[in-house]
């Protein structure tokens, strides 16, 4: 029992001992796994900063080596390009500058055209290429100062006819000038020159009152004050520089005025002449034959004969000679002859000239139709010659053009209604005339 207990105590002895030396073992390793990881962390990091660096050296040389490649790829595009160049035919050398020359021509146009719009006024061919430019840049600081307005000092010629400088201030379509001197303000616009080149001139359109003109010159002093604005955007002042004579309007119409206004003067004369005669004539008695025959129912022979001979006093004129007829002519043939004789003779005294207005009336639009004609053969062989790549231009030509179908008309008019008016005075006192003329016919009248 003792031996054994003794075996059983070693035993625990040693099982004690083996599980202590096991867990001091077991901390050991694992303290010594962390030292070998900690380590290799840092090997770890080391070698990446290492590979960094490595990195980044490679990757410029890389970039200066593309770049390298890049340049010579250029190089060999246009050693190539000359190359092909030296083997082109001179026919498409030609072609190429033909090219080169056509864009080059595109590109002045649009300039030209663009200058045009602007100023009305197109570059002249010996305006060489860098002249078109400046103007280009000094327009576009136009446009710029306009966005950003400043005061700036230019020259004016002001309603005086002087030219001096004064200060002008830009505000969209609408500029104003301050002129110190005479201190007074108003309106100006600009003065397109024949030169795209010049330096550009204003003039001085309309002067605005001292209590408007001390707005803008306390506006140009302290930067604060009341101003006048033009409402029609200086369109007002185009209208009213556009305003000609009768005489110049009447000149556009180039050789075809001449006869219209020859044919106006000639029939206008022709209705003051018929229109003086017409008032001259003698008035009709009224119902003559009506009185005539009253008369004829008195039956004191003196009363009776003094009565028809205050009567036939009264008749005047082609009446008069209505009278005297049938006084001096039996009833018969004879009578019925002559008073009608007498009325055709009144009637072409009446009618003389009248168809003269008439003919007026008829050709005058005819002869200004040829005249618009004649002006718009003119404008499109201009069109076939230049282009119309100015609408402006083409439709001031035609305008011009019906200058004469508008003088045609203003004479046309006037002369039918004349010769209307003449015609039924005509008629009216001829038909008078007639009624008088056929109850003459069958009137006794003692002689």
């Amino acid at each position: 029992m003792i031996k054994l207990a003794i075996i059983i105590s070693f035993i625990f002895f040693s099982i004690v001992n083996f599980d202590s030396h096991a867990a001091v073992s077991s901390n050991q390793v694992i303290n010594g796994l962390l030292k070998d990881i900690k380590v290799a962390q840092r090997k770890l990091v080391s070698s990446q900063k290492t590979l960094n660096k490595v990195r980044s050296k490679l990757a410029e040389k890389v970039r200066v080596q593309e770049q390298k490649v890049i340049k010579l790829r250029d190089q060999a595009a246009v050693s190539q390009r000359l190359q092909d160049e030296k083997t082109l035919s001179l026919q498409q050398l030609q072609a190429r500058l033909k090219s080169w020359n056509e864009q080059n021509q595109y590109q002045q146009n649009i300039l030209s055209r663009f200058n045009h719009n602007i100023s009305k006024q197109p570059f002249s061919a010996q305006v060489p290429a860098t002249e078109k430019l400046a103007w280009l840049s000094e327009h576009l600081a136009t446009i710029n100062h306009k966005m950003v307005p400043t005061w700036q000092t230019k020259r004016i010629v002001m309603p005086t006819g002087e030219l001096q400088s004064a200060k002008i201030l830009a505000l969209g379509p609408v500029t104003w000038y301050v002129d110190n001197l005479a201190n007074n303000a108003g309106f100006v616009t600009l003065i397109e020159s024949e030169d795209p080149t010049a330096a550009n001139l204003y003039k001085a359109e309309l002067t605005l009152s001292s209590q408007d003109s001390a707005g803008l010159i306390e506006l140009m002093n302290t930067g604060a004050g009341m101003i006048s604005f033009d409402p029609t955007l200086t369109r007002a002042f185009q209208i009213n520089g556009q305003k000609e004579s009768l005489i110049d309007h009447i000149g556009k119409g180039g050789i075809w005025i001449f006869p219209i206004v020859f044919f106006g003067i000639f029939a206008l004369i022709i209705a003051l002449a018929k229109t003086i005669q017409f008032v001259r004539l003698p008035k009709l008695i009224p119902a003559f034959n009506e009185r005539f025959a009253q008369l004829e129912k008195i039956t004191k022979a003196d009363d009776k004969a003094s009565a028809i001979q205050a009567l036939l006093v009264q008749a005047k004129g082609m009446q008069a000679q209505l009278v005297e007829i049938a006084r001096h002519c039996d009833i018969g043939q004879k009578r019925d002859d002559r008073l009608f004789a007498n009325l055709l003779s009144n009637k072409h005294k009446l009618d003389y000239w009248l168809g003269a207005i008439a003919i007026t009336a008829a050709v005058s639009p005819l002869l200004g139709l040829l005249g618009t004609v004649s002006g718009m053969i003119e404008t499109f062989k201009l069109m076939t010659l230049f282009g119309a790549g100015d609408p402006a231009a083409v439709s001031g030509g035609i305008s011009q053009a019906l200058v004469t179908t508008e003088l045609g008309l203003v004479v046309a008019i006037p002369a039918l209604l004349l010769h209307a008016l003449l015609s039924r005075r005509v008629k009216t006192y001829y038909g008078e005339l007639e009624s008088c003329g056929v109850n003459l016919s069958q009137l006794e009248i003692e002689q």
